[in-house]
């Protein structure tokens, strides 16, 4: 029995220690052994057999095709990229106009409806899921559906998934989108707001392992692996000079949900 053993799509991840000290694992397909990574550091040896295991994938361009196709539609990097960004900006200027992180951990239904009230809907969110965050901030729940993204943005994200998933309930099923919306707009510069069939598309090109960690039930590991992707496209497009996770979110759209009919004249 491996000390070790993760499954990644087709892909077996299994690591042990090292007798000569350390850790080593591998990564096998199909029972043929793809490759052997040693490291000193098990939580290393871990991220690193997942990156080999998500080059693998059949969509994979990696970090060099990502930016490759963001600069065929933005040819000035992030400055051309001002149409996904500003919205974004106004609408989070708007949430905290109306209502402060720490506020919100005592939010009200009064408070709920400011917030209703503060147009800060966006594209962001499908006309389902923006009709839902309304009736929710509308209803007999706001208050709690608050506190909740309050919590998640405060780094408690399992009770705070938690009552934003009982405060929505009444109004629908809870979807990560409206998990993350709130807490993206109150600190874009920590937080992700998760659109999930584009955000697997382009992990799976990247060659992450978010693609293969990913539930559809939210829960706090789904999140801290999509912290991790986020991490990672920052340090890679690094030469994008992205401020912050606006610019990496909106990477991460142009990359996977941009069509060539967008590309510009």
């Amino acid at each position: 029995m491996p000390y070790g053993e993760e499954k990644l799509g087709k892909a077996t991840l299994r690591w042990q220690p090292d007798k000569k000290g350390g850790f080593v694992g591998v990564v096998n397909v199909g029972g043929k052994r793809e490759t052997l990574i040693e490291d000193a550091d098990e939580p290393r040896l871990i991220a690193r057999l997942r990156n080999y295991a998500g080059r693998l994938h059949p969509d994979y361009f990696g970090y060099d095709g990502a930016i490759k196709r963001f600069r065929l539609f933005m040819p000035e990097g992030f400055a051309s990229a001002d149409n996904e960004r500003s919205y974004k900006v106004k609408a989070a200027d708007r949430l905290a106009g109306v209502l402060s992180i720490n506020a919100a951990l005592e939010a009200n239904d009064t408070d709920a409806m400011k917030v209703a009230g503060a147009s800060i809907s966006t594209n962001m969110l499908s006309p389902f899921e923006a009709a839902r965050l309304r009736d929710t901030l509308r209803g007999e729940t706001g208050g709690r559906y608050l506190r909740g993204a309050a919590q998640f943005a405060l780094g408690q994200y399992q009770d705070g998934i938690r009552e934003m998933t009982a405060a929505v309930l009444p109004h629908g099923r809870i979807s990560w989108p409206l998990i993350t919306y709130l807490p993206f707009l109150w600190r874009y510069d920590e937080h992700m707001f998760l659109k999930p069939e584009v955000t697997k598309d382009f992990a799976s090109r990247v060659g992450s392992s978010f693609c293969h960690r990913y539930s559809a039930e939210p829960d706090a590991q789904t999140y801290e692996a999509l912290l991790e992707l986020v991490a990672e496209t920052k340090c890679e497009i690094r030469q994008l000079e992205p401020q912050d996770n606006i610019d990496i979110q909106s990477f991460i759209w142009v990359v996977g949900e941009y069509r060539d009919g967008e590309l510009p004249q």
